[in-house]
């Protein structure tokens, strides 16, 4: 009777240290989540965003949580590394929101031209609680949900020669991103938009496949696109504002006080990010001159033409595209009153 007791007690305490064993697996894979967040940039504001993340959630998680940084597309091409947050092989990706086209057309709208007078306008926008909460929600039954978005760079025309009046648009074959906003707006220069990641860009501008890009000189500089084309028109009709996205299943299997960390400190990140581009912006220009390149401005009356050419893009683009149209009516809106 007491040797079938011990042998009771003895399993008790063994089915106990199994279950203390389990329990402390657990907490260690808890403790080894990572989240790697990917760009196609490369010392630029996107890869400042990213390591004020990282360091910031090194200060509050500790060991609970691992931001891995991989710009200037480690993690794959931007189509790739968008496909990798849908899928959850990747935690997260910063870039331009024209690229998520494919989710999701709404993403689409802030490349519309004419909608800021300048970056802080623009910011002003994006982050204003209405449009904010219903931008950083438009992804949320694709597994994907935004997290943050700063404005830091304006658009700018790169060419081989140089693009000194619309009329030099015409006819050129331009590197822009992948949506119909991007399309119209070439379509009505002349030109001819042909989206292609970052990565492939330089290659096509050497052989002549692309005349021209259409990017901003968070771009241009880093890349060094001094070394195949020389010439930078600053058209700025549109303001680029880089959007964070994570994946939203995995976002949503963290720890609730994990998720509110990522979102305030994301918060934090793009307020300082936006601090950081307007020193960065006049930076590039000057890198820009110092390694030989030109910039370049339209005359004030060739200026006004240009925008009154594009002025009506996004409105166009949008009308026959009901949930499209909504969330571009609602940008208007919320820019008028934050001008």
């Amino acid at each position: 009777m007491t040797f079938t007791r011990d042998i009771l007690i003895r399993s008790a305490w063994a089915a106990l240290a199994a279950l203390c064993l389990v329990a402390l697996d657990a907490r260690d894979v808890a403790a080894q989540a990572v989240m790697k967040i990917g760009s196609a940039t490369i010392n630029d504001t996107q890869h400042h965003w990213m390591n004020l993340l990282q360091e910031a959630m090194a200060r509050r998680a500790g060991s609970r949580l691992k931001v891995e940084v991989y710009p200037a597309s480690q993690l794959g091409s931007i189509p790739r590394q968008v496909e990798g947050v849908q899928l959850g092989t990747i935690e997260a990706f910063n870039g331009p929101p024209d690229f998520y086209v494919g989710v999701d057309p709404r993403y689409m709208v802030l490349g519309a031209p004419g909608l800021f007078n300048d970056l802080e306008h623009a910011f002003r926008t994006v982050q204003d609680p209405e449009f904010f909460q219903q931008y950083m929600s438009i992804g949320d039954s694709k597994n994907i949900k935004g997290i943050g978005i700063f404005c830091a760079d304006y658009a700018a025309v790169l060419a081989r020669t140089p693009i000194r009046t619309m009329a030099d648009l015409h006819g050129k074959k331009i590197r822009t991103f992948a949506s119909r906003i991007e399309t119209e707006t070439l379509n009505r220069l002349g030109a001819t938009a042909s989206p292609m990641p970052i990565s492939e860009v330089i290659p096509a501008l050497q052989t002549g496949a692309l005349d021209a890009v259409k990017s901003g000189m968070n771009i241009y500089v880093p890349f060094k696109f001094w070394s195949v084309a020389k010439y930078i028109t600053k058209t700025n009709e549109v303001v680029v504002c880089p959007v964070t996205i994570v994946s939203k299943p995995w976002f949503d299997a963290l720890p609730r006080d994990l998720q509110d960390m990522i979102q305030e400190e994301a918060r934090i990140a793009d307020r300082k990010t936006q601090v950081f581009s307007h020193e960065f912006l006049a930076k590039n220009y000057q890198a820009w001159t110092d390694n030989g390149g030109e910039l370049l401005d339209f005359a004030p009356a060739e200026r006004a033409a240009f925008r009154d050419k594009l002025a009506t893009v996004g409105d166009v683009v949008v009308k026959d595209l009901p949930p499209v149209k909504e969330t571009y009516d609602l940008l208007k809106r919320v820019a008028a009153r934050n001008k």
